[in-house]
């Protein structure tokens, strides 16, 4: 642990930084030239990492480790831009000027508001920090929300943008190629790699003979000399990745010899001709096209195709989980394991990692689907340390891959996927910018509006959520449930709404419980004398009809604005309806509209069709025929109710 009077704190010990580089937990005071800026900067976050404020809890050790990086910019303002003036020297006309600089930089509200806000708590620290104290209150006390301005959400609004449909389909489609096609040859080559590297170490000398005998071989398979990589020819320099490869595999030498080998290889160039890759690893046949997914592998493919795969992988658990980035970047070796039902029938698919929030680490697990665990199969035979996000770099063996590089890696696996056959179109003209929030966001979201939808294949949100609820992530401390509560909550309200507009429009309900809705919306539109040419409040709107979408409960025939007491699925008194006794067509609290019309010609076309099986009994036929009269009827009043 770190002593407060030590010029370099290092506050990764005392957190949870699993995610994160380590450099990002490192304070190091000595980057602040001043002795009386080194020692206030020391009060302040010893104030910070000690002192709970009046509302919430104690910062975690990553939110202070983020805001010493924002009170070192603005020391440095002060110093570069105002004569290194003290703190208790500070004006609010200096904080303006601060202002202006740091929007000068062309930062996001959001981001500005984050680099502001080191500033008001200087001032509430100004008792704790005896050094050099800010005294004056920034702004007058107003809130840097409405300093900064910008685009103001309400109170516990998710403002994390959803992943597009038609963007995140074609990516899932992608990461599931890579775990299941791509992932066995990219592992092969690995291998194919390693063991050429440890094979190097047997040569000891320079072998013209050797070279000779390799280009022999490669012209007897029809092949050519492995000098292209996916931009085109490589230069023919000493250390040239293919040269030094032609080099290892033939055993001529360890790196690539000028002189007569480069002449060598020059006659075999215009002897064979060039082609990529090199490696012997076979390439397994793409389920669309049947062809090789790619060329052949080379040395410097098997890297970048390993980032992809492990992008792939991160996709499928981030988007199939619910778990946050952070908890995902906690998976370690054994952390996938199967547990069966009380029945025995059910197999389910665990993850153990740690629960994050707030900089601290739980350890617990969470329920998943068969495609996580396949993901995490292939990255245990990945190269990597403990944490299977553990990525190989130049000057260490293994570094934890944090949120901003991962960022980077899914828009580049983003922009691969047209070149393996998932394109991702653009969304308003650009391509999607990726982050590693929007997953769990967008799940939420899709689980809540989209509950019989599918993302790719044959992986369906339904199943999804039985799986994730089933396990931790459903529980409050994981806080996934409470996220899909907040989003249904939001798509009922949204879906009052159309039907509301709907009902202004003159369109009505063919079903039972309609009469009850239509008055409720007529008092709400007597009340807030929503008449055309009126413009009316659009916040109280969403207010007096949020109490009828606190019970509706949408469907594919029918919508129910659930009440006991006149439910014909279960008995009065519960506070949910029994969805697989639903009576849309005869129930009290039914309503269907247009929009539930391709529903019901669905099940008109399955009665048909069922009707048309030879070997019926009389009472089968009959029944169906009744029920095909009846689906009838309520497309009838849904046209009729539509005119």
């Amino acid at each position: 642990m770190p002593r407060f009077g030590d010029e370099v704190w290092n506050l990764g010990v005392a957190g949870f930084a699993g995610n994160r580089y380590a450099s990002e937990f490192l304070i190091d005071f000595r980057s602040l030239g001043d002795a009386v800026r080194r020692e206030a900067a020391r009060e302040f976050l010893f104030w910070r990492l000690n002192t709970r404020p009046a509302r919430g809890s104690l910062p975690s050790v990553s939110t202070v480790a983020a805001e010493w990086w924002n009170l070192r910019c603005f020391l440095r303002f002060l110093d570069t831009e105002h004569d290194g003036i003290r703190l208790d020297a500070v004006t609010q006309p200096v904080l303006d000027s601060y202002l202006a600089h740091c929007r000068g930089e062309g930062l996001l509200t959001n981001s500005l508001r984050h680099r502001l806000q080191v500033i008001p708590r200087l001032y509430l620290a100004a008792q704790a920090v005896t050094t050099d104290a800010l005294l004056i209150n920034p702004w007058n006390g107003r809130p840097i929300a409405r300093v900064v301005g910008g685009e103001s959400t309400r109170k516990g609004e998710n403002v994390t943008p959803r992943i597009p449909p038609q963007v995140i389909s074609p990516m899932v489609q992608a990461a599931l190629f890579y775990v299941r096609t791509a992932a066995a040859d990219i592992i092969n080559a690995r291998a194919e790699l390693g063991e050429l590297e440890a094979s190097v170490e047997s040569i000891h000398c320079l072998s013209l003979k050797r070279l000779e005998r390799y280009f022999d071989g490669l012209a007897s398979d029809g092949r050519g000399v492995p000098v292209l990589d996916g931009t085109g020819r490589q230069s023919r320099l000493a250390g040239s990745p293919a040269y030094t490869y032609i080099m290892r595999k033939s055993g001529a030498g360890r790196e690539f010899a000028d002189g007569v080998y480069n002449e060598c290889i020059d006659r075999a160039l215009e002897r064979l001709g060039p082609e990529p890759g090199g490696m012997e690893t076979l390439v397994a046949l793409h389920p669309q096209t049947d062809l090789p997914w790619r060329g052949r592998f080379s040395p410097a493919a098997v890297p970048h195709e390993e980032l992809l795969l492990r992008t792939a992988c991160y996709i499928l658990i981030a988007y199939l989980s619910g778990m946050r980035d952070s908890e995902v970047k906690e998976l370690r070796d054994g952390c996938h394991y199967t547990e069966r039902s009380a029945d025995g029938v059910v197999v389910r698919h665990e993850l153990r990692s740690q629960l994050v929030k707030g900089g601290r680490g739980t350890a617990e697990s969470w329920v998943v689907i068969e495609p996580v665990a396949e993901a995490i199969g292939i990255l245990e035979q990945l190269p990597h340390r403990e944490a299977l996000f553990c990525r190989p770099v130049t000057r260490e063996r293994y570094t934890t891959v944090s949120a901003n590089r991962m960022n980077e890696n899914l828009n580049t696996f983003r922009a691969h996927c047209a070149r393996i056959g998932f394109p991702v179109p653009d969304i308003d003209g650009e391509p999607w910018n990726l982050t590693t929030r929007q997953f769990r966001r967008t799940v939420a979201w899709h689980i809540a509006h989209r509950p019989y939808g599918t993302v790719a294949g044959m992986i369906q949100y339904k199943h999804l959520s039985v799986a994730m609820f089933e396990g931790y992530a459903g529980t409050s401390a994981s806080g996934f449930r409470a996220e899909v509560a907040a989003e249904e909550a939001m798509a009922r309200l949204a879906d009052v709404v159309e039907r509301y507009e709907d009902f202004k429009a003159g369109v009505r309900s063919s079903a039972p419980g309609s009469a009850r809705t239509d008055n409720e919306f007529a008092r709400v539109r007597e009340e807030l004398q929503d008449f055309p040419g009126r413009v009316v409040d659009e916040r109280r709107l969403h207010a007096m009809l949020r109490t009828t979408a606190h019970t509706l409960h949408v469907g594919t025939l029918n919508d129910c604005y659930y009440q006991p007491e006149t439910a014909l699925c279960r008995t009065a008194g519960a506070d949910q309806p029994m969805l697989n006794n639903c009576r849309p067509d005869r129930c009290g609290n039914s309503t269907i509209t247009n929009r539930h019309r391709p529903g019901w010609e669905a099940a008109r076309g399955d009665t048909e069709r069922a009707l048309a099986f030879v070997g019926l009994s009389d009472l089968q036929r009959t029944a169906l025929r009744q029920h095909l009269s009846d689906i009838n009827k309520v497309i009838e009043g849904v046209d009729h109710a539509s005119d």
